[in-house]
């Protein structure tokens, strides 16, 4: 039977007389059908019935004119439909759940073949979370199993415990130009994400429908949207951002893009990259929040994720891998954690990472502008660390690392540490008036190269308590280049500008030539102890 010229869907022609029945049949107005406007009445039925029709003519535009629509009920949104809230429409929720879901309790579409090429947008959705019988947890926009699903220019306003958007086994997803203000923690939800991805994994994750066969996010673009607080009495700033906090062992979200947004006062994480891949964050602005952007490997402490879709128990997380954290501002950072952390585990390392070109000024609780730990094949470059009450860029167990071009400026303690790490680089970094040492290298590190740094004003914090450059913990061949340490002139000023500690785990395998250690510092310019190896010919070494 041939598609009847009045049906349009999706990749048909555009002809005369489809456009005239668009026109005519495709343009369905909420209020037509009996939804009320003015927020007296539920408008949920109307609304819905409008949504139904749009499903059983295959696809249609559901427009919302200005008004308040109390939503008494879940609303119910079918494929190849766009749901539009004009400039002045508000959906009010006024009963205790979801306010929109794309499908269906009880159906059963895998993958990513439930209900899809779905558009919503505009408007304000009020979840009203301080509302007397509303502040249990619920979610305002849940989509799963979908594929091409666009919310936009729209604002969720406080919503109580769960999210404003799951975005949950969902393939080509994009959110933009969207607002998220207002969060309420009903109890145990302190961890809440405004916006979710998720994965199909059990009903107590996507509660709106199965199969529960471990579909993962792929394909996801989150760009000029905002997620702050709304001022509203009871209410806070979100926990999260952007985040995930379930996983599987073999499924990863991936091809995940997070650009031009700003995150103020959040609690915790603004973006918290849980066993995503293939991930790019650009552009974004992170104000006050508690913790900037988070990379983190599969938790090997949390068995439920450490699973895989059969439910065997690995015991083990898996590699992440192919992320950048590229051109943004962090400001004023809070004590949650640092303002970018990259963490991987034993059994799952993050590998090829990019850090580059971001402003991180301010962080508190004695954290680190930039933290690595279990990170492989990665490169920090460029980038502008101020103000920060740690270390400016920590690495820990990690590998095959290099650190390149960036400026530390009055930090709290060291400017660049490696510590139990290996084939790695520091070259071309300035430090300027670090609380502690310039670069400091400890717990074993092996084949770590310090070339052409620029350090100044080390041991600010305390006189004669730190180096320009110090090498400890038995860390062995090590070479170092064209480095050149400065002291302060006034105040407390570190030990020596070179140090290399000797002792009952000397540091060994030194190669050092060409390094300006001079000034006036607290004891000499070099101290090397009892058992250091080190060779300071401008020579070959076989």
């Amino acid at each position: 039977m041939s598609t009847p010229f009045e049906q349009w869907l999706p990749g048909m022609d555009v002809t005369a007389r489809r456009l005239e029945a668009m026109a005519q049949r495709s343009w369905l107005m909420v209020t037509n059908l009996g939804a009320d406007s003015s927020g007296a009445t539920n408008a949920a039925p109307g609304i819905q019935a409008t949504l139904n029709y749009a499903r059983d003519l295959g696809g249609a535009w559901v427009l919302v004119p200005p008004g308040v629509y109390l939503i008494g009920q879940t609303l119910r949104i079918y494929s190849n439909t766009r749901l539009t809230l004009m400039a002045g429409a508000e959906f009010r929720r006024a009963h205790a759940g979801t306010m929109i879901v794309n499908g269906d309790f009880g159906q059963a579409f895998p993958g990513y073949t439930g209900h899809s090429r779905i558009t919503i947008e505009g408007g304000l959705w009020n979840m009203r979370g301080t509302t007397a019988g509303l502040t249990g947890s619920a979610m305002c926009i849940s989509v799963g199993h979908a594929t091409d699903i666009t919310i936009q220019d729209l604002e969720v306003r406080d919503t109580p415990g769960y999210h404003a958007i799951e975005l949950n086994s969902t393939s080509h997803g994009v959110i933009r130009n969207a607002k998220f203000r207002g969060y309420i923690d009903p109890g145990g939800r302190d961890f809440s994400e405004a916006i979710q991805l998720d994965l199909a994994k059990s009903s107590g994750a996507f509660g709106a429908f199965g199969p529960y066969d471990h579909t993962p996010c792929e394909d996801v673009l989150i760009t000029g949207c905002h997620v702050g607080a709304s001022g509203t009495p009871g209410t806070t700033a979100w926990p999260r951002g952007v985040g995930s906090h379930s996983a599987t062992i073999t499924r990863w979200h991936r091809r995940i893009r997070i650009s031009d947004c700003s995150f103020e006062n959040l609690l915790q994480y603004a973006v918290s990259a849980y066993n995503w891949e293939d991930v790019t964050i650009t552009g974004n602005t992170f104000v006050s929040c508690g913790s900037g952007v988070r990379l983190r490997a599969v938790i090997v402490s949390d068995t439920e994720d450490t699973k895989l879709p059969d439910g065997t128990q690995t015991g083990a997380s898996q590699v992440m891998r192919n992320l950048s954290i590229t051109g943004n501002t962090f400001r004023a950072g809070g004590g949650y954690d640092e303002p970018i952390v990259a963490l991987g585990e034993t059994s799952g390392q993050i590998l090829n990472l990019t850090v580059a070109g971001n402003s991180i000024d301010g962080s508190s609780g004695g954290q680190n502008g930039v933290r690595l730990q279990q990170v492989s094949r990665a490169a920090i470059s460029g980038n502008v660390i101020a103000n920060i009450d740690g270390t400016g860029i920590s690495t820990e167990d990690s590998g095959n690392l290099v650190i390149s071009g960036n400026e530390v400026w009055l930090v709290g303690s060291n400017g660049i540490t490696f510590t139990g790490c290996d084939h790695s680089s520091a070259v071309a970094n300035q430090v300027r008036e670090p609380g502690a040492s310039g670069i400091l290298v400890s717990a074993n590190s092996n084949n770590i190269h310090l070339r052409d740094n620029y350090i100044k004003s080390p041991s600010r914090a305390k006189n004669g308590d730190a180096w320009g450059i110090r090498l400890q913990g038995g860390s062995s061949s090590i070479s170092l280049s064209g480095n050149k340490v400065r002291p302060h002139g006034s105040g407390n000023e570190a030990s020596h500008a070179f140090s290399a500690e000797g002792g009952t785990n000397p540091v060994t395998l030194i190669q050092r030539y060409g390094n300006d250690w001079r000034g006036s510092w607290t004891v000499a310019p070099v101290a090397e102890g009892t058992g250091v190896t080190s060779n300071t010919a401008a020579v070959d070494v076989t």
